[in-house]
């Protein structure tokens, strides 16, 4: 009797011993696994997360990070599954319930999302984020409870009335032309379900409280007014392959682009004219350094927005025009958390060297 206690006792020491070293492996990886999402190193992480899970499977915070691994990776479908599980099991979690939603936004499932918040803030009353969240959704919702919707590919438009059907119709032919000569040039297609809205004038405005020069948006979505964009079939081509330049480069590179890069990509493939931009350059006399230009051109007037997209156009030109530059290594440097200016020397430029088409 007393040996066969021994040897329990032994096996339950082992046993212990065996879990302990268990934990403090899952530990380290699931820190491992956070740092590498932290770094941008998604490919990593979504490995760290998936050794952690064999040791434990049913890990919330395991889930979490698994998901926002596939996120990051763009794999939406696997990221919805995991994320869902991890809430399924903590449903306080509420930075799952957030991304969870976001994404199911952008695939353009709002009702999805507006129940993922509704159910996260059953379990986390009060929380400012899940509930400024979920205000917002539940406003667009309102604002598109009478829109109808077309699909093609991975695209989905939304449109209110007769009128924009056929402006519907032509947004999918753009989508299929601008989609592939984009993708051909930045070196990825992003997997991901591009969503575009076809607004009034009113509702653009109530929607995205854009400035008045504003011709379109992209926040998730592609939103577009489309006053007289029927009598000028051109011109809303051209906003709408701008917005979806915008639209891949998210696709391809889940971290802020400098926005005069963003914005000088889009006005690349929208067909914008270089020589107009160096000729409104050259009788301003003044210029505005490209670091200046990085977070956004919202705040500013007409005028001075007009002078930051001229100033983009040129500087993306400046790199466009090196025979075989590549888009695909300097986004793919962006999208692993370097900064542009710690990217471009590696591929020769300077910032005065992309300036010199307007610097004074």
């Amino acid at each position: 009797m007393p040996a066969r206690r021994a040897t329990a006792t032994v096996c339950f020491i082992l046993l212990s011993i065996a879990v302990l070293r268990g934990q403090s492996r899952v530990i380290e990886l699931n820190d491992a696994g956070w740092k590498a999402l932290h770094d941008g190193y998604s490919d990593k992480a979504a490995r760290l997360f998936a050794d952690a899970l064999t040791l434990r499977p049913n890990d919330p915070v395991l889930l979490m990070g698994a998901g926002v691994a596939a996120h990051e990776r763009g794999n939406q479908k696997d990221a919805m599954a995991r994320l869902t599980r991890a809430l399924e099991l903590n449903p306080r979690l509420a930075s799952a319930a957030l991304l969870l939603g976001q994404i199911a936004f952008d695939e353009g499932d709002t009702d999805l999302a507006v129940r993922t918040y509704e159910r996260a803030l059953k379990a986390a009353p009060g929380d400012p984020d899940l509930t400024d969240a979920l205000a917002a959704l539940q406003h667009d919702a309102e604002v598109h409870h009478t829109f109808s919707e077309t699909r093609y590919d991975r695209l989905r438009v939304m449109f209110e009335g007769r009128s924009e059907e056929a402006l519907a119709t032509q947004a999918t032919k753009v989508f299929n032309s601008a989609f592939f000569r984009i993708g051909d040039t930045l070196g990825e297609y992003p997997s991901r379900t591009i969503v575009a809205v076809l607004y009034t004038e009113k509702q653009f405005r109530d929607v995205t409280r854009a400035p008045e020069w504003a011709g379109g948006q992209y926040d998730g979505r592609i939103r577009i007014p489309v006053a007289g964009a029927a009598q000028q079939p051109e011109l809303f081509e051209r906003v709408m392959t701008h917005e979806l330049a915008h639209a891949v480069i998210a696709g391809i590179v889940r971290r802020e682009v400098p926005t005069w890069l963003n914005e000088g990509l889009a006005q690349l493939f929208d067909g914008s004219d270089p020589a107009a931009a160096r000729k409104r350059m050259k009788t301003l006399g003044r210029s505005i350094p490209l670091k200046d230009l990085e977070h956004g051109f919202g705040h500013m007037g007409a005028a001075a927005a007009q002078m930051a997209y001229d100033e983009s156009l040129l500087a993306v030109g400046v790199l466009a025009d090196r025979p075989g530059f590549g888009w695909s290594r300097l986004l793919s440097r962006l999208g692993d958390g370097q900064s542009f200016a710690e990217a471009i020397p590696n591929f020769g430029f300077s910032y005065a060297d992309l300036e010199a088409p307007f610097a004074r």
